[in-house]
């Protein structure tokens, strides 16, 4: 009997260390022109979409957990209540700041905050996480950076200039209207580009698909598959630790090949004037009379030009 009892209290304790609070907020800000807007999340997700040009909402899912049976946060509840009616939002004329106040963490201990955001398609906008996936879309006139520490980053629709990046998850970001620098230490890179720009794409393992290039491009995975499509008028680079290289441009297109693999062929569907002796891992010549470097190298993989 005394085993019985220990037993259902061992299966309770969890039960009862697992408190948990949560609730929303919703608020509405007036703009009187371009607005800049700031947003981060220790632990939760950031999704910002258009909406009217004079304003800005905001809706904020709290989440509360207690850390433990014999945690101190056994007024979990109370601080989701303070946070629900003081939410951390600053407003300065057009600059709004939205996220936990780092001066007074210990009011976020065990939180975790959604945030649901419209806002206006000129917004210069910066947005981040510790651990959530960030989702934006329809920010076509601002500047977009989002960065996260663990999550997926996925954008559609957005100007040029965009900074993304994520230690662990994958990026993707299509009908992006310009330059664009992408860079996540483990997950795969996709990009689809609809407006001329210089491009930066890094994945420490993972692969990286780019469509659309008219610009320069720097673009790497320390063990992926590299895959471009594009134009180049001005240098590429291209380089993979241990994957294949695959680069798809137009027939009439003008550049300088150096091609490179460590253990893998190269092969290319294009005419090439060479330069040099010949050597099946070390290609070098020029593509309809020449013009900028597109520079492409793999330690073990093949490299293909088509």
């Amino acid at each position: 009997m005394n085993l019985r009892i220990l037993l259902a209290l061992s299966l309770a304790i969890p039960a009862t260390a697992a408190l948990a609070a949560d609730g929303t907020f919703d608020r509405t800000l007036n703009l009187t022109g371009a607005a800049t807007l700031s947003i981060s999340t220790g632990s939760g997700y950031v999704h910002i979409y258009p909406g009217p040009d004079n304003r800005i909402h905001i809706v904020g899912h709290v989440h509360g957990n207690a850390g433990g049976w014999f945690d101190s946060d056994g007024d979990i509840n109370q601080r989701v209540q303070q946070i629900l009616a003081s939410p951390p939002i600053v407003q300065s004329g057009n600059t709004i700041t939205v996220g936990r106040d780092h001066a007074d963490s210990d009011l976020f201990k065990n939180i975790a905050i959604d945030y649901d955001v419209t806002t206006p398609r000129s917004t210069t906008l910066k947005a981040g996480t510790g651990s959530g996936e960030i989702e934006i879309g329809g920010i076509d006139q601002g500047a977009v950076t989002a960065n996260t520490g663990s999550g997926s980053i996925h954008v559609d629709n957005i100007a040029g200039n965009a900074h993304l990046g994520t230690g662990s998850g994958g990026i993707k970001a299509t009908n992006v209207h310009g330059a664009a620098t992408l860079e996540t230490g483990s997950g795969n890179v996709e990009l689809v580009l609809t407006a001329p720009g210089d491009v930066k794409a890094q994945a420490g393992s993972g692969s990286v698909h780019i469509d659309g290039v008219n610009g320069a491009l720097r673009a790497g995975s320390g063990s992926g598959s590299l895959e471009v499509q594009g134009n180049p008028t001005a240098e590429w680079r291209l380089e993979s630790g241990s994957g294949s290289i695959n680069l798809r441009l137009p027939p009439d297109a003008h550049f300088t090949l150096n091609a490179e693999s460590g253990s893998g062929g190269i092969h290319t569907g294009m005419p090439i004037a060479m330069q040099g002796s010949l050597n099946p891992h070390h290609l070098t010549g020029s593509v309809n009379g020449g013009g900028p470097t597109v520079r492409a190298s793999t330690g073990s993989g093949s490299i293909t030009l088509n």
